[in-house]
C-alpha cells in the first residue's frame, strides 16, 4: 500500500491559496522572484536569497527567515514559498538561543568574533564589531559562550518544602 506523506497545514494552504494570491496582484513579488533567481531553476536557494537581503540587517536574521520562508524544508525556495513570506520578509527575528545557534557555523557551542558577526548589522565596521565582542566576552577568552551572548539557560524548577 503507498502511503502519502502528511504535509503540514501551511504547506496545504500556501499551495492552495498560490493561484489566488497570483491573480490577487503580486507582479512585483514575482518580478522580484525572477530577479532574485539568478540562475533562472524556478527556485531561490539560500545563497540567492541572502544576496537580497539589506546590507543593515544581519546574516543571521537573514537565514532566520529564509529557514521559515522554506515551509517544504528542501532549502530553495519556491515562488509559492517566496510569495507567502512577501518575498522573504516575513518570519521575524529569531531568539537569542536561535540566533547563537545559526551563528554558531562550526558547531562548537561558542561564538568567534567572526560568528559574532553574523548576528549583527552586515554593515557595521569591524572596529565596533570587535568592540561589542570584547564587550560581551566577560571572561577574555576571545570565545562568547551562549551565558556571555545572553542566552538565558532554562533553569530547573525547585520547589522547596514549607
Amino acid at each position: 500500500m503507498q502511503t502519502i506523506p502528511f504535509l503540514p497545514l501551511a504547506v496545504f494552504a500556501t499551495l492552495a491559496l498560490a493561484p489566488a494570491a497570483s491573480a490577487a496582484g503580486n507582479g512585483a513579488l514575482d518580478r522580484r522572484f525572477a530577479k532574485v533567481d539568478i540562475n533562472a531553476s524556478g527556485f531561490i536557494d539560500r545563497t540567492e536569497f541572502l544576496a537580497l537581503q539589506q546590507r543593515g540587517k544581519s546574516w543571521v536574521d537573514a537565514n532566520h527567515r529564509f529557514n521559515r520562508a522554506d515551509v517544504d524544508g528542501d532549502d530553495l525556495l519556491s515562488v509559492t514559498e517566496f510569495r507567502a513570506s512577501n518575498g522573504g520578509k516575513e518570519g521575524g527575528k529569531p531568539s537569542k538561543a536561535q540566533a547563537f545557534a545559526l551563528a554558531d557555523l562550526d558547531d562548537d557551542g561558542f561564538l568567534n568574533p567572526e560568528e559574532f558577526a553574523r548576528t549583527m548589522a552586515q554593515n557595521k565596521p569591524w572596529r565596533k564589531v570587535l568592540r561589542d565582542f570584547g564587550r560581551k566576552d566577560r571572561d577574555d577568552d576571545s570565545l562568547l559562550s551562549p551565558r556571555d551572548f545572553g542566552v538565558v539557560p532554562n533553569l530547573p524548577v525547585v520547589i522547596l518544602p514549607l
